[in-house]
């Protein structure tokens, strides 16, 4: 199996919305609003990374991250 890992392009959205709801449609903690977070994130600008995995030009995986503030006030996660 060879896939491309690339940035997220605006047209992936779609595509990561169902990735994330099929991710987390079974996990007995979800509240399936995972994919809304993640549009938030998105919509924000908070999203210092954002990769998918692509195969045959289908894109299969996601993975982002986003600057966190910890409620002690500690800096640098």
């Amino acid at each position: 199996m060879d896939f491309v890992i690339r940035p997220e392009h605006g047209c992936d959205a779609s595509a990561i919305d169902d990735l994330t709801r099929q991710a987390f449609a079974s996990h007995p903690h979800s509240r399936h609003t995972e994919h809304c977070i993640v549009r938030a994130l998105r919509a924000s600008g908070a999203l210092a990374i954002s990769l998918v995995a692509e195969r045959s030009s289908r894109v299969v995986g996601h993975i982002a991250f986003s600057p966190v503030a910890v409620s002690d006030g500690s800096h640098g996660w």
